[in-house]
């Protein structure tokens, strides 16, 4: 999916405004002190939901954050991290998973580590880390590109049986076993791959609620991994860039009312 020309010049904007201070009353930008705070993590996080939504609602979306953003003076807890995930991401996720033939179990594993950290208890490393090994495993599974994938295996299986005379049904035959072999391992280790680079950065970075190291731990490029989890059917049927659009708009949903509820608990009575 990409964006229009209209999207690309609205993303540009938005991300300049977010990183000087976003937009004031007036449509300015905001005084110092303001959303220009904001820590790395966050820039990068929200500047991939607003890419992935049609211009307008990402419009509107991005004004609704700058608010809850300048309440906190751009001092976001790392907190809205672990209320994110627990309420919006891996609730998302878990269905993906269970829609797709699997339990959904290894996510609700990290959930719950993200419940005790929200609640006060981070937790240690090396439990961040064993729960996320398999539950990063079963994201990138969700977010692998299976039907082209297989697609792209089946029509070059074809090739190489028609150029060897392999007959019509032999061919077939080949195709189709060739295809869900070579595209399972692919899936195999795109998913293994993906999940062991990330997760002991991520685990490190959550179980010290570290914002610089959850900066460099790439979480625009995991947004964009989950809303390919949740758009992902596995087989083409025309509708995975309406699927994805939907799910990037639930993920922001999502971040802004966390933003939201960290920003009223904050308030002085």
């Amino acid at each position: 999916m990409s964006s229009s020309p209209v999207a690309a010049e609205a993303f540009t904007c938005f991300l300049a405004q977010l990183e000087a201070g976003g937009p004031g009353t007036d449509g300015g930008v905001a005084p110092d002190g303001g959303a220009g705070n904001a820590p790395a993590w966050f820039v990068a996080v929200a500047a991939a939901l607003f890419d992935g939504q049609p211009v307008e609602a990402a419009t509107d979306w991005a004004r609704r954050v700058y608010g809850e953003v300048e309440r906190l003076e751009g001092r976001i807890p790392f907190g809205v991290v672990h209320d994110w995930h627990l309420r919006t991401v891996l609730p998302m996720l878990v269905a993906a998973s269970v829609r797709r033939g699997g339990t959904g179990a290894e996510l609700e594993t990290v959930r719950a580590v993200h419940e005790r950290a929200a609640a006060g208890e981070p937790g240690t490393e090396s439990e961040w880390g064993a729960a996320l090994e398999p539950a990063l495993q079963e994201v990138y599974r969700l977010a692998y590109a299976y039907a082209d994938a297989f697609a792209t295996a089946t029509a070059n299986a074809r090739a190489y049986a028609a150029a060897n005379d392999y007959g019509e049904e032999k061919t077939e035959e080949f195709a189709a076993y060739y295809a869900e072999l070579n595209t399972g391992a692919h899936a195999r280790s795109f998913a293994d791959a993906h999940a062991l680079a990330n997760s002991r950065a991520v685990a490190a970075a959550y179980a010290n609620e570290d914002a610089r190291a959850y900066a460099e731990a790439y979480p625009g490029a995991y947004v964009h991994a989950c809303a390919l989890a949740v758009a992902n059917r596995g087989v083409a049927d025309g509708q995975e860039d309406e699927r994805c659009r939907t799910a990037y708009g639930r993920l922001a949903e999502g971040l802004a009312e966390s933003l939201a509820r960290v920003a009223a608990a904050s308030r002085p009575e």
